[in-house]
């Protein structure tokens, strides 16, 4: 169908008709130079040039066509193949690795022919298929799901099709993600289900900071498989040294076990430890009998000031906390005069401070002079204009009404310090705090460890907030009473165990000061393998103003003494590095900055470990891979059982190719063969024009 970009084309195309014939009469008809020609001559020049003037005003109007194109596009099936450790974890791995090649080859064979084939390979991520070499240290099917159902929008996905093992150790639970797809997800189980003689260590929890002289709490979760009745020794070691132990005996074939060792931290440095399970006769999988964990040991001993506005059990309750630790001095002051040379001091708790009557203003501003981190205890003396003017990081609007009760609900998101699952379920046990009745206001640099739980309503209002103000860390306990909950301690487990648990992580935390020059650099103590070591660094001029126009350096050594340098990147207000991924082991780094004729240096230590999360557990989940397959739409199917598969989709009504019309617009100007027509045209009308004697 021709058209045109006129809705006039009808009178357009009219003229030129008139206008071509005009012409054609006026140079052959009308043109005494013809009257040697004889009228069929004349007619057949006439002719030509009519049709050659009137193609080339038509092809000026842009005429174009028109017409409808059936395009049809095949189903496309996806297949994800594990490409993690625990595939080829069993006893004959070559087998096993030939099997997958096996499956993969019949699957591309039989239904490349008919549909569009797109492959991925998964692990700690997933990504486009290149090859399979078992290498990923974790598995991560939940990001498999997310990763085909963004990458793939609006397409005819006819199924995906998941190899694996059904092994997640990161991410959700892919059944969890179904409601986001609309396309049959189709299993293939690989791996050993059965049920085997097994002890694991399942988990440590264990915070990576302590101080020299300290001890130390860490939590390991164990798990026994089929060793009913069998006693077996856990212990903790430190270079092959045993430091606790512990004898358990299954009560039944599936055991889960929990415990808590005390350890000393010793001298200062990077102290690695392991926790190991003695392995039992028949056990074929002994690499998940032992787990190692890292902390690093800090040196000095930490000066604690604390300024109370009188005699408080409060204060009491945290120096009695604090005491029992070998490397806190606990310095208290509970009337005027107080302490002229704050900077002596690692950490200030202000307790009930400013009231109306006493102002602590040149007390923050030395705080604020010597970065020294402080703890804010609100109570029902603080004079809460005056602590708001001070600008700490929270603003507390008083309502009209007295105070109110609030007991402590956790904020699952805080991840400055970790916290037991022992303190966690003994935490809304706790008597309620004694809180300002006011809405409540914190900068973004700070985050909640507990909200206010009122009348058994739980709010965003914070009970207890740790951040950054000034350069320097900053908490708030925005309730009196803390010491009831040292006494209900105390009442449920004859014991203060949870409560100091409390005091110690958050004292550390506000205590331990990185450095105290004008080069804050912050790092993690312990870095996964699989995990970029990372740095961040904050520059502060004489007036503690950011910098952000100096180069940072550093300089990263390990036991080799192989050297790997760095510049920082700058990030907002901030310095960034990412170091990438560094082999296992122990590190030391230097960094520097010069701000004018000043040098700032930060030295430090961490270490790389090594991860074994494919170790731990090997024995093949078709259970998660079946409900999969089931309530997604599509089928579990067996590594022998690919044929069957083949067949299904196959015959599957739901996978259909797709068809859809296309409008095809071609412009007739750019028609090659016109130009041909155009100059035969010309030409024979020359050609004629020479040979009549014309010219």
């Amino acid at each position: 169908m021709i058209s045109f970009g006129t809705k006039y084309w009808v009178i357009i195309i009219l003229a030129v008709t008139i206008a071509a014939a005009g012409f054609a009469l006026l140079l052959y008809f009308k043109n005494r130079d013809n009257k040697e020609l004889t009228k069929t001559q004349v007619r057949i020049l006439a002719a030509l040039r009519f049709l050659s003037v009137f193609t080339i005003a038509f092809l000026l109007l842009s005429p174009f066509i028109r017409n409808l194109k059936k395009i049809t596009k095949n189903p496309i099936i996806i297949t994800a193949w594990d490409n993690s450790s625990s595939m080829v974890s069993t006893l004959d791995s070559i087998k096993t690795a030939n099997e997958i090649k096996q499956v993969r080859d019949a699957l591309s064979g039989n239904l490349e022919s008919s549909y569009s084939i797109v492959e991925y390979s998964f692990g700690e991520n997933t990504s486009v298929f290149k090859s399979l070499n078992f290498s990923e240290k974790k598995s991560d099917y939940s990001e498999v799901i997310s990763s085909i159902a963004n990458s793939h929008f609006n397409e005819n996905i006819g199924a995906v099709i998941v190899a694996g093992d059904g092994i997640y150790n990161q991410g959700k639970n892919p059944v969890n993600l179904l409601n986001e797809i609309n396309f049959p997800v189709y299993t293939i189980g690989f791996g050993d289900t059965t049920k085997i003689v097994d002890s694991r260590v399942q988990k440590i929890q264990v915070n990576r900071t302590s101080f020299s002289g300290n001890r130390f709490p860490v939590e390991i979760d164990v798990n026994f498989s089929k060793l009913k009745g069998k006693p077996l020794k856990l212990s903790v070691l430190q270079n092959g040294n045993e430091l606790a132990s512990v004898i358990v005996t299954p009560p039944n074939e599936n055991y889960f076990y929990s415990t808590e060792f005390i350890l000393e931290a010793g001298k200062p440095g990077l102290k690695h430890f392991s926790a190991i399970i003695e392995p039992v006769e028949n056990e074929r999988n002994t690499k998940n009998n032992s787990s190692g964990f890292v902390i690093n040991v800090l040196e000095n001993r930490q000066k604690i000031l604390i300024i109370s506005d009188g005699v408080h059990p409060d204060i009491g309750a945290i120096k009695n906390t604090l005491d029992l630790q070998k490397t806190y001095e606990v310095s208290v002051f509970t009337e005027e005069p107080y302490p002229t040379n704050i900077s002596d001091y690692n950490l200030l708790i202000l307790n009930q401070l400013p009231t109306s009557g006493k102002s602590v203003a040149k007390i923050i501003k030395d705080s604020e002079t010597n970065r020294l981190p402080i703890l804010f205890i609100v109570g029902n003396k603080t004079f809460l204009p005056q602590l708001n003017t001070l600008a700490q990081g929270a603003t507390i609007s008083p309502l009209a009404g007295s105070g109110e009760e609030a007991q402590a609900t956790i904020n699952p998101t805080y991840a400055t310090f970790k916290l037991s699952e022992d303190f966690k379920e003994l935490l809304p046990k706790f008597p309620p705090l004694q809180v300002a009745y006011a809405d409540y206001e914190l900068e973004p640099e700070f985050t909640p460890l507990f909200y206010q739980k009122i009348l058994n309503i739980e709010t965003a209002k914070p009970l207890i907030a740790t951040g950054y103000k000034n350069g320097r860390k900053t908490g708030f306990i925005f309730g009196e009473g803390i010491w009831r909950w040292r006494l209900y301690d105390y009442y449920v487990n004859q014991s203060q165990v949870q409560f100091n648990e409390l005091i110690n992580q958050l004292v550390q935390y506000l205590a331990l000061r990185e450095n105290e020059d004008n080069f804050i650099l912050e790092f993690e103590p312990v870095y996964a393998e699989i995990e970029d070591v990372i740095f961040s660094a904050e520059l502060y001029n004489d007036a503690f103003e950011r910098v952000t126009s100096e180069e940072i350096n550093i300089e990263i050594k390990n036991t080799n003494d192989d050297i790997f340098d760095f510049t920082f990147d700058v990030r907002g207000e901030k310095y960034y590095l990412n170091a990438g991924h560094l082999p296992t082991g122990d590190y030391t780094f230097s960094a520097n900055v010069t701000i004018g004729k000043e040098t700032f240096n930060e030295n430090g230590s961490f270490t790389v470990v090594a991860v074994n999360f494919e170790d731990v557990v090997t024995r093949a989940n078709h259970n998660m891979l079946y409900q999969l397959a089931k309530q997604s739409g599509g089928q579990f199917y067996l590594p022998g059982e690919v044929n069957k598969l083949v067949s299904e989709l196959k015959s599957s009504n739901q996978i259909k190719a797709t068809s859809y019309f296309q409008e095809m617009v071609h412009e007739i100007l750019n028609l090659r063969w016109l130009f041909f027509v155009m100059l035969l045209l010309l030409s024979m009308e020359w050609f004629l024009r020479k040979f009549w004697g014309i010219y």
